[in-house]
């Protein structure tokens, strides 16, 4: 139970951080991230990019998705499955032609495009996130669709948590179901963890 309070608490705080943002210093912050991603000599030599598509006033993420596609990564993003509470990956070649307003107003792959099975396909993942400890810890919006995701798999591709750099905390308690991150990029540092 203390776990729960603890990251409930931690959420309410950066939340209401990010909350304070303006929609000006989100795009120029996200801008530096996406960069210090693009330099990453892992996201460089990735042949299939997983990456979410940012909502409110998460770190943007199109710019990122655009420039792997110029760069012909294969694009994977997150679909969320209402009904199994869960996430199905699909394969997208444009931003503009490809996406649609779905789950709570994120934009989603259109359901005729392909799905993505085998997570071994992915060589580096761009994760959301509420909150990064410095050892990897990641808190999310307490759905656990990424942790579900890559529950109980063998996980090839390097996970990257990117975030403002006030959503990286000193520590928090770990579950065991929850994932962590081999990299954390915010507009300040890249911490590998």
């Amino acid at each position: 139970m203390n776990n729960f309070i603890t990251k409930k608490i931690i959420r309410k705080i950066i939340l209401a951080k990010r909350s304070e943002l303006s929609g000006k210093d989100i795009i120029s912050l996200s801008k530096v991230i996406e960069n210090k991603i693009e330099n990453l000599k892992e996201f460089r030599e990735a042949k299939v990019v997983l990456c979410y598509i940012a909502k409110g006033n998460e770190v943007r993420t199109e710019g990122i998705i655009n420039k792997s596609i110029i760069q012909e990564k294969k694009v994977i993003v997150p679909k969320v499955d209402v009904s199994k509470q869960q996430l199905i990956l699909q394969k997208i070649k444009n931003v503009e032609d490809d996406l649609a307003l779905g789950f709570q107003g994120i934009f989603e792959p259109k359901s005729h495009l392909p799905v993505v099975k085998n997570l071994d396909e992915i060589d580096f993942a761009i994760l959301p996130g509420i909150a990064f400890d410095r050892k990897g810890g990641r808190i999310g919006f307490g759905k656990g669709f990424f942790d579900k995701l890559f529950m109980n798999k063998t996980i090839h591709s390097i996970l990257c948590g990117i975030a403002f750099d006030f959503q990286i905390t000193e520590g928090f308690p770990h579950s065991n179901h929850d994932i962590s991150v081999d990299i954390i990029v915010s507009e300040e540092r890249i911490i590998r963890c």
